[in-house]
């Protein structure tokens, strides 16, 4: 039985860190279906939808550099309880908002972008604080467990924001996302959490923003995992705010079944997360890569042509389990690779490729379903994004064979 444990679980800080994460993050996907359905909700457009998910990455990629120095030269608690106090207040505004009718477009933008910046502080910062509490060994099955987690708040959350939109209201969702932010702040405070080395300063503030940027620019397998990652976040993250859209046109269903359509690609990355978590010894991280490439292109693509939530099922499942399996390979080698008083700044440019690559991806969604076929854009996107991270697999591969034979 005890085989079947991943055994990142075995440390007890980690254990209580993913307690703490697992409310913040069902309270996250709520928010989410909850903020694409009021959107369309409010105003019917697809292209305002496109807007919202585009303002969220607004801050992102402009505090991108701020943020990561910010959790390196800072205590990264401290950071992280800053960040997560900030998404819960502008959550309690949206509930207000939503609750009163004055949630317009503008306001919905307005709290993208607040929710955007706070989550710019708050993703890199996360995952440089796994490392910081981590053997290197275990980074691996680390990045899979906080996965499952999300993987399972994924398949609940929707769920339940579901059942909230169609009785209680989008203000419910948002309310609910402000209460789950406190658990994860309690966990901050009361736990001792490991000091990272922290490199002295050597130049000015221009420095000290960009040092992770150079570092990457030296780094051969640094380069290779953030352009893959940019690709996947602009192209194959960009698709998800029209969710709703294709819920409603193609699908011809409501708040419900775009529920279900978030729960169900939970199921897949749930199943992936927890066999990655219990065999992250075992796996090489370019083999996911190479595994994920076609899995994640060929599920995207399909989704795209389907007309019905059954035919749509096992896409959302690949989708799910493709992104896990690339994302866990690629942010547990930077993890590893990354120095640790420069890990914060460099996890921070792979963080931009979703959260601010994602917002990128769907504003150019949106330009060229004015053009062409909204879906049909998002099919050629999902081509890009497979060849991207094959390329990168077969490169980590080339690299650790030039490694084992210098």
């Amino acid at each position: 039985m005890r085989g079947l444990v991943p055994e990142a679980l075995g440390v007890q800080l980690f254990r209580r860190y993913v307690g703490g994460l697992a409310p913040l993050s069902l309270g996250t996907w709520m928010q989410l279906v909850a903020l694409g359905y009021l959107t369309l909700r409010v105003t019917g457009s697809p292209t305002a939808v496109g807007l919202v998910g585009a303002a969220d990455g607004i801050p992102a990629i402009a505090l991108a550099l701020p943020a990561g120095a910010a959790g390196d030269r800072w205590p990264r608690p401290a950071v992280l309880a800053a960040a997560s106090s900030a998404m819960g207040l502008i959550s309690l505004a949206l509930a207000v908002a939503a609750g009163t009718g004055h949630a317009s477009l503008t306001v919905l933008v307005l709290g993208a972008i607040l929710l955007g910046s706070a989550t710019a502080f708050d993703a890199p910062t996360r995952q440089a604080m796994v490392a910081d509490m981590m053997p290197r060994s275990q980074l691996l099955g680390a990045v899979a467990v906080t996965a499952t987690v999300g993987s399972l708040t994924r398949i609940l959350g929707p769920a339940i924001a579901g059942v909230l939109l169609g009785t209680a209201g989008a203000a419910a969702c948002f309310a609910a996302m402000a209460a789950l932010v406190l658990p994860y702040l309690l966990v901050l405070a009361r736990n001792r959490w490991p000091a990272p080395e922290r490199r002295a300063r050597t130049g000015g503030a221009a420095a000290e923003l960009l040092g992770g940027l150079a570092w990457a620019i030296r780094d051969r397998t640094a380069r290779s995992v953030l352009a893959a990652g940019w690709v996947l976040g602009v192209l194959g993250v960009g698709y998800m705010p029209f969710l709703p859209v294709f819920a409603r046109y193609h699908l011809h269903g409501g708040g419900q079944v775009l529920g279900i359509m978030y729960s169900v690609g939970g199921f897949g990355a749930l199943a992936g997360g927890l066999t990655i978590g219990v065999l992250s010894r075992r796996l090489q991280r370019h083999t996911l890569l190479i595994v994920a490439a076609p899995l994640y292109g060929a599920s995207l693509f399909t989704l795209t042509r389907v007309t019905s939530l059954p035919q749509a099922v096992p896409c959302l499942a690949g989708i799910s389990l493709g992104f896990l399996a690339a994302n866990g390979a690629m942010l547990s080698t930077l993890q590893a690779e990354a120095p640790p008083g420069l890990r914060n700044r460099v996890l921070a440019l792979y963080a931009l490729g979703y959260s601010g690559g994602g917002p990128l991806g769907s504003l150019l969604y949106s330009a060229l379903a004015a053009e062409a076929s909204l879906f049909g854009a998002i099919a050629a996107g999902s081509v890009v994004v497979g060849a991207a991270l094959l390329w990168c697999g077969l490169s980590l591969r080339l690299h650790r064979l030039r490694e084992s034979t210098a």
